[in-house]
């Protein structure tokens, strides 16, 4: 497990608290983190996870969530997608003692968002064969108040219902690349 150091925890509460999303005050530092059983941060994503496999989410494992979390939110962006930025998931009302989510399915009681799919849940990344590997973002948010929005919500609502309640993120990337022609 690589533990981010105070200095970065830092860096990124002053860079969204200039965006909004929380006062650098409500920092919690420390080594909330988001892992998978299945890659490594940086790592490839294993086929099964996406359209070449089952298309099913990737389970993850959830460690250290700071003091004062009332509420989870994760997201899940394609940092390289053609058209700049891909939402494949968005999901809210995660419990704060959750400490797994498990393959295939959301926790419960928790609540998924609109892709840029239009649709609701996981979209499985897959990228343009033969493109260059693609980035995919995991973030998960430590909240610290109450997230109201109805199902089906796009990322940018929650982000709006976000701003000035995240006590910290944790990141977990992972790589895909699907070869050859279709």
């Amino acid at each position: 497990m690589t533990r981010r150091p105070f200095a970065l925890t830092l860096v990124t509460a002053l860079a969204l608290s200039a965006c909004g999303l929380f006062a650098p005050e409500e920092v919690v530092p420390g080594v909330f983190t988001l892992e998978s059983p299945v890659f490594a941060n940086e790592a490839a994503i294993p086929s099964e996870f996406t359209c070449d496999g089952e298309g099913k989410s990737p389970p993850f494992t959830i460690r250290d969530v700071p003091f004062g979390t009332q509420s989870l939110a994760l997201v899940m962006d394609d940092l390289d997608a053609p058209s700049g930025h891909f939402v494949h998931w968005v999901m809210w009302d995660l419990r704060p003692d959750l400490t797994e989510i498990p393959v295939g399915s959301a926790p419960t009681g928790a609540m998924q968002g609109t892709t840029s799919m239009k649709s609701v849940g996981y979209v499985p990344p897959c990228p343009p064969h033969g493109s260059d590997p693609h980035r995919y973002a995991f973030s998960l948010y430590a909240i610290n108040g109450g997230i109201s929005l109805s199902f089906e919500a796009t990322r940018a609502m929650l982000e709006q219902q976000m701003k000035g309640k995240v006590i910290a993120i944790a990141k977990l990337t992972g790589t895909y690349e699907r070869n050859g022609e279709e």
